[in-house]
């Protein structure tokens, strides 16, 4: 499975609705990995896995997610080092 991040457009969400937002997402099936967001930026970004880029707008269309752009990850770093994904 590859693993995508996507960027969402917030608008005005308060924590309430973030809340239900993120139980709906990661309830309605197991890929997605992580969700942050920024409530003075009004910017969300979803973590999560599928097979392929078609499947990512599938599995976001699905959720009623409309990103700004989704992004195949390829290679992380969380110490110095780079790991292929």
């Amino acid at each position: 499975m590859a693993r995508y991040l996507s960027l969402h457009a917030l608008g005005c969400l308060p924590k309430p609705a973030f809340a239900t937002l993120c139980r709906s997402v990661f309830d309605s099936g197991g890929q997605a990995r992580r969700i942050v967001a920024g409530q003075i930026g009004e910017k969300m970004l979803v973590e999560f896995e599928v097979s392929d880029a078609d499947e990512a707008s599938a599995w976001l269309r699905e959720r009623k997610l409309t990103p700004v752009w989704i992004m195949r990850l390829d290679y992380e770093s969380d110490d110095g080092s780079v790991r292929e994904i």
